[in-house]
């Protein structure tokens, strides 16, 4: 007869430790239980032993084709394992102080009646309190909305300001939304506040690019994909894989920016993100990659999808999470066009873009617009330098507040390409002005 192996026990500390602490929080029952195998060399019918749930289940969820959601399933968990309880959002369950022994002792037949009516009791309290559990939560519908509402707050400050300005904004918002998750809320909540979560993390991940720091901005964005497909949310998703694809193109990575702004379109579905991640993730980066047939169908197809979106506002914020808008495309398709060496085309769309965005003060997207219809006067069969320098001094008078990485990089292309050109007045004018325009501070 073999001996069973003595069932496992967590080391001290595994509770403790970052991954893990950030999966309890999450109520990721896939990641603790792929932690705490990893740490106690549990199998997983030692797993279903200690927590009561058959092992076909926790086979499931291992695989990833079960998520846990019910309070029932993480007690049993938080029981069976020992993990604290409040890390699951869990209440303490009330300690019973041990009966004092009576002085004659009851028969047989007393003691069983007696006992089972208790049983029946305890069973009924427990019923009665995971109901409350289930029902408790530590935010409401209005707490919800008011959160969702300050992230447009936040994409809207930024169309006026910059990242400097906006980004503790996010941040304390993101730490407020942490702060919630770790409490208790009804399934539905639950997946709202993930999704509330991922959108600030979606947010800060831009900000922290536009501010200079990428490795800051890429961790950003890695959690807010995780909390997007957590809650279930694919257009976040999407929007979080354009904003990934924002990144590698501004840091010359185009074929993983494409990768990316494609994956993206996956999860997108047609739906309000892909029309960003056609102009602003497939056809600028195809431009750099010098497909102009690639640009013209990825242009069309953002065209043809906002043509069947009803676009009452023509410029919107860009940190937004609804479609692009016509001067967004517009503007993208510019670059685009600008990137696979077509001016003329460009030039189109910059004069579309330029007077929407100078009407709506929406300071960032008309300094880049107006770089972008600089470049197209130094391209071409007849470059016009003295007109490109005139653009970029209207530019650099715009955003002269700025302080954006995004906005730094397109002025030193500018110079890059202009160089050739820099004994003209309209050029050497704004050469040093440009070097120097407001870059960020990390």
């Amino acid at each position: 007869m073999t001996r069973r192996r003595p069932l496992p026990a967590a080391p001290t500390g595994l509770w403790d430790r970052p991954d893990m602490v950030q999966a309890l929080t999450a109520r990721d029952m896939k990641t603790v239980l792929e932690i705490y195998r990893k740490w106690t060399g549990a199998s997983q019918s030692q797993i279903a032993a200690m927590t009561g749930i058959a092992q076909p289940s926790i086979s499931a969820i291992v695989r990833g084709k079960r998520q846990v959601t019910t309070i029932e399933s993480f007690e049993k968990f938080a029981d069976g394992l020992g993990i604290p309880r409040e890390r699951l959002g869990l209440a303490t369950p009330e300690s019973t102080a041990p009966e004092t022994a009576g002085t004659t002792s009851p028969d047989r037949r007393t003691v069983l009646a007696a006992g089972a009516m208790f049983a029946l009791d305890a069973e009924l309290d427990e019923v009665t309190h995971r109901m409350q559990q289930f029902a408790a939560s530590n935010v409401d519908g209005d707490a919800l909305h008011q959160l969702d509402t300050s992230i447009e707050v936040v994409g809207r400050r930024y169309e006026n300001s910059d990242a400097a300005t906006v980004y503790p904004v996010a941040l304390k918002q993101r730490r407020w939304v942490a702060e919630l998750m770790t409490g208790h809320q009804h399934p539905d909540q639950r997946r709202e506040l993930y999704a509330i979560g991922g959108k600030l993390s979606g947010l800060l991940g831009y900000l922290a690019f536009d501010l200079g720091n990428e490795l800051v901005a890429r961790a950003y964005c890695n959690e807010a994909m995780s909390l997007a497909k957590t809650a279930g949310h694919r257009d976040l998703a999407a929007w979080v894989r354009g904003t990934q694809s924002f990144i590698a193109y501004y840091g010359g990575r185009y074929r993983e920016a494409l990768d990316l702004a494609r994956d993206g379109q996956r999860y997108a579905r047609g739906g309000p993100a892909s029309i960003r991640l056609a102009i602003s993730g497939e056809a600028r980066t195809l431009g750099k990659l010098g497909d102009i047939a690639g640009v013209d169908e990825a242009v069309g197809r953002a065209l043809a999808a906002h043509a069947r979106i009803e676009d009452t506002d023509p410029v919107g914020y860009f940190l937004s999470f609804d479609p692009f808008t016509a001067s967004r495309i517009a503007g993208n398709a510019a670059s685009a066009y600008l990137a696979a060496g077509a001016p003329d085309r460009a030039r189109e769309f910059t004069d579309q873009a330029i007077p929407i965005f100078a009407a709506a003060d929406s300071t960032a997207s008309h300094a880049l617009t107006l770089v972008d219809a600089s470049m197209t006067y130094l391209s071409g069969p007849d470059p016009q330098p003295d007109r490109a320098g005139a653009l970029v001094a209207e530019a650099l008078d715009v955003g002269a507040d700025l302080r954006s990485e995004v906005v730094a990089r397109r002025a030193r292309d500018f110079l890059l390409t202009a160089a050739q050109w820099r004994t003209v007045p309209e050029i050497a004018q704004v050469n040093d002005a440009v070097k120097a325009w407001r870059l960020p501070t990390a």
